[in-house]
């Protein structure tokens, strides 16, 4: 009763969604507040539980709040199947969004929602929504804004596609650009999760262009792909350790750790000789590629396709990759690839969780 009383009674809109329950819920409160007055002004425990029926009328109440409670889940559900993200909340921090007609009432449980969006830009009045801001403070704005008006799923769904829609086209457009300036410049101007998929995009397209140049009879052009990435790697070593705002250098920590393990990659080609694109040790890296048909990113691994989710990251940041880390991905996305689940094991504090979702 405590719990449902303060749905019920204290939110407006809930009672609108839920009429039946509503009234539902009156009427119990009505019998169960009796009941507590006339505890409260004869205070004998014998007296106040052998009134006549009063062990049947605490029954009923009982079965009648567990039907409210019933009703009040599925209500939730229809909400969460509306918007899938709501599953990552609980019960209590739904309803605390549902039961309030201010569209802000979301900002404090985003980073549950999103991957790393701690607060959405509201436009004036809060009526619309023009950006998301990540937890370290970087942010960007939408092409389009979006309205906050309606029930919170909706908009919600809305806020989500326009996100997809707009990190779509500022891929897009990063990726275009990157062949037009200085890698330095263009890493400063871009995205942090623009420049990280921008550079694996064009390292994958250069790394194929090697292959093709080697079949055309450059032996050596591995080996001075390797030298350009070793020199593209102390551009941004001096970089760091130059004068930079913490969003840049947070942008940059990211993409020396994804750069150093494209050259290791290089290095071990040049090692081993691999010289065609179709052996097993290039098939089996992750390659990111923007497909003019599709005009959409697509990753390869091995034999697995995957688009790219366009999920905000803001700049969380990435894990060393090790041998180890390959493999894990490798093991996963093939898992995929054929419709299966994955699910790394081992020890506590090895790393499980962090790899998964760093991949």
């Amino acid at each position: 009763w405590m719990f449902l009383e303060s749905i019920f009674i204290g939110s407006d809109d809930i009672r609108h969604q839920l009429p039946e329950e509503a009234k539902r819920f009156d009427r119990i409160d009505k019998d169960w507040k009796k009941i507590m007055t006339d505890t409260y002004k004869n205070t004998n425990i014998l007296d106040a539980c052998s009134v006549d029926k009063r062990l049947d009328t605490l029954v009923e109440l009982s079965e009648a709040l567990e039907t409210c409670q019933k009703s009040l889940s599925e209500y939730l559900d229809t909400k969460r199947n509306a918007f899938p993200r709501f599953f990552f909340i609980s019960d209590d921090e739904l309803l605390s969004i549902l039961g309030t007609s201010d569209p802000t009432s979301v900002q404090e449980h985003m980073l549950k929602l999103f991957d790393n969006c701690a607060s959405l830009k509201f436009g004036r009045g809060n009526k619309t929504v023009n950006g998301m801001t990540s937890s370290e403070g970087e942010s960007f704005d939408f092409r389009t804004p979006c309205t906050a008006e309606g029930p919170v799923e909706t908009w919600m769904g809305g806020v989500e596609a326009e996100m997809r829609r707009t990190l779509r086209q500022i891929t897009k457009e990063s990726v275009f650009y990157y062949a037009k300036m200085a890698r330095s410049q263009w890493i400063l101007k871009e995205m942090g999760m623009t420049t990280l998929v921008g550079s694996q995009i064009w390292w994958t397209w250069e790394v194929e262009d090697v292959f093709g140049r080697v079949r055309k009879g450059n032996k050596l052009a591995m080996k001075e792909f390797s030298n350009k990435l070793t020199a593209q790697l102390t551009e941004l070593t001096t970089m760091v350790r130059g004068d930079l705002s913490n969003l840049n250098r947070k942008k940059i920590n990211a993409l020396i750790i994804i750069d150093v393990h494209a050259r290791d990659i290089i290095d071990t080609f040049v090692r081993d000789s691999v010289l065609d694109s179709r052996e097993f040790a290039w098939e089996s890296q992750l390659r990111f590629s923007w497909e003019k048909a599709q005009d959409d990113i697509l990753i390869r691994q091995c034999t697995g396709k995957f688009a790219f989710g366009y999920e905000y990251m803001g700049l969380n940041g990435r894990l060393v990759i090790t041998a180890l880390t390959d493999r894990c991905y490798m093991t996963i996305t093939t898992a995929l690839t054929y419709m299966l689940g994955a699910a790394p094991a081992g020890p506590a504090g090895t790393g499980k969780t962090e790899t998964t979702k760093d991949l």
